[in-house]
């Protein structure tokens, strides 16, 4: 959800110092088609598989579920010439890392998921369910391997969509704002990234 505000709050950034909406449809992406494959088999998996207890357990959804990281790291690396797109790629590998270390999902605490009220989400708040609708698994700390990479930052109110991320979201968010804003403002969008 942070990477959607980012999206939104760096368009409008955007805007506001003159930058125009055709430089982001004038982006060229290499291997664009693939990244899209990526999102929707992750797609599939948050929305549409069952939110069940898999106790760690590595099945062929999980499998796909990481697989679909490869692809994005792979258009990542292609495209790695594109301001801010580095950092985008950064970001989900420190996802990818956690996820892996975890079971093929995501870790977040019940704590954390009471804390922004998203725990209806969940059958239950046990260790090793699946969080409806997320890329989540409940994990108490203790049990969360690389803890400090997994969803961990809370943003509840006054961040306009409640939600739990990692620092790879941060990082993800942080690559995209950048990149939106160099193509938006052209020649203007290259100085901001060089004084940075």
């Amino acid at each position: 959800m942070i990477l959607l505000v980012a999206i939104a709050v760096s368009i409008a950034v955007a805007f506001l110092r003159g930058g125009r909406l055709g430089g982001l449809t004038a982006l060229s992406v290499r291997w664009g088609a693939l990244a899209v494959a990526a999102f929707a088999i992750q797609a599939f998996f948050i929305y549409q598989t069952p939110a069940r207890t898999t106790a760690g357990a590595w099945g062929w959804q999980e499998f796909l579920f990481v697989s679909s990281y490869l692809l994005l790291l792979a258009v990542i690396w292609v495209n790695r010439h594109l301001p801010g797109i580095k950092l985008v790629g950064l970001g989900l590998l420190l996802n990818f890392i956690v996820i892996v270390a975890n079971g093929g999902w995501m870790p977040v605490t019940p704590e954390a998921l009471t804390k922004v009220g998203y725990a209806y989400l969940a059958p239950s708040l046990a260790s090793g369910t699946r969080v409806r609708n997320t890329k989540d698994i409940i994990l108490s700390k203790q049990e969360t391997r690389l803890w400090f990479l997994s969803d961990i930052f809370i943003l509840s109110r006054p961040f306009p969509v409640p939600s739990v991320c990692s620092i790879g979201d941060i990082v993800i968010a942080s690559g995209a704002f950048l990149l939106i804003q160099s193509a938006m403002l052209g020649d203007k969008g290259q100085t901001l990234l060089q004084r940075n």
